[in-house]
């Protein structure tokens, strides 16, 4: 169990290394760090709610406007 709890924290370590080198976060200080952090996830919730909420109804709308293609069954 241990040796497993210790692959899945490597894989961790790593991924949020990869994560300071592509975002460059990795040469400011923790607090600027924080809220740099902050932001993204800021961002990434709004996306989140863009695609449950207004994605959600323009695809309604685009069903109900040009009809449901899913249906029709394939020639083939």
């Amino acid at each position: 169990m241990f040796n497993s709890f210790s692959t899945v924290w490597n894989f961790l370590n790593y991924w949020y290394f990869r994560y300071l080198m592509v975002t460059e976060l990795y040469m400011v200080e923790k607090w600027e760090r924080a809220i740099c952090n902050t932001v993204i996830v800021i961002i990434l919730c709004m996306l989140t709610y863009l695609n449950c909420t207004v994605l959600y109804y323009t695809s309604k709308f685009w069903n109900i406007t040009f009809g449901n293609y899913s249906e029709i069954e394939s020639p083939i």
